[in-house]
């Protein structure tokens, strides 16, 4: 087995339902190529997860499998790994960014999910029966799509899908029928609060800056006309394509990957 490392877990799985939904999956070649420069930068392994372990993706769909199986992919491969950071292929990472590995201190990290309170709070309040009517802290509530955690944290991964298996059908109508307000991400933050897991939420958002429309960072600061670099650019290290229609993703990631590339040679 090789020497431990740190360990970037991509997930791009191509699910055919959702072709139209998304426009393609183009955008997943923008993403993979910042992260694998990164990587090797810094002597991280790059880890792909493009085959979908469950092959019903309906009842096992790719935010799901992402982290479910993020363990069992990793030792099936015979990866020897240290700290895994699970990102979305929905995220870009810039040249340059500092290792945010060494920011952890082997905690189970990731940012605070602050962009849309009221999906936030619905979603809560929807899952809240289901998990026996525990209070899920709104203040505590992260978001999953850029994860940082280690061995530590394979219990709960596990537990989490023990219990999904468990409860399947009952998990599917929640996300699809009832509460309709994302996948894994709510369960997730509902499991690692009722098992008390240590969390490190104070990283800097500049590691994961999501809704960039939101935050008016897709801009640049027009008022000095000196500098056409977006404010996400200039000001954030790891990027996140969502809030907008999905049908998009692809022109805008691509829209950035040609304005940045010639940073990653």
């Amino acid at each position: 087995m090789t020497q431990s490392k740190n360990v970037i877990w991509w997930t791009a799985i191509n699910n055919p339902s959702h072709q139209e939904k998304y426009g393609g999956y183009g955008y997943f070649e923008y993403s993979k190529k910042t992260w694998q420069y990164w990587c090797k930068k810094n002597n991280v392994e790059f880890v792909q997860f493009t085959e979908p372990r469950e092959k019903d993706l309906k009842r096992f769909n790719p935010n799901w499998q992402k982290c479910l199986f993020v363990f069992d992919e990793l030792e099936d491969r015979n990866i020897n790994y240290n700290k895994i950071a699970l990102v979305d292929s929905t995220a870009m990472i810039r040249w340059d960014a500092p290792n945010f590995f060494d920011l952890t201190d082997d905690r189970f990290t990731t940012w605070r999910d602050m962009d849309n309170l009221k999906w936030v709070y619905d979603s809560i309040v929807g899952y809240k029966k289901f998990y026996d009517n525990f209070d899920c802290s709104i203040f505590k509530y992260f978001n999953s799509g850029f994860m940082i955690f280690n061995k530590s944290h394979k219990k709960y991964f596990n537990s989490l899908k023990e219990h999904y298996y468990k409860n399947i059908n009952k998990y599917i109508e929640l996300q699809t029928a009832a509460v309709k307000k994302g996948n894994d991400q709510t369960p997730l933050n509902y499991w690692m609060q009722m098992n008390g897991v240590d969390m490190n939420l104070d990283l800097p958002i500049a590691y994961n800056l999501t809704h960039l429309h939101r935050r008016e960072m897709l801009v640049h600061n027009w008022q000095l006309n000196i500098d056409n670099t977006p404010h996400f650019i200039k000001h954030g290290y790891v990027w996140r394509f969502n809030g907008f229609p999905k049908n998009e993703r692809s022109k805008v990631m691509s829209q950035t990957w040609n304005f940045i590339r010639d940073n990653y040679v």
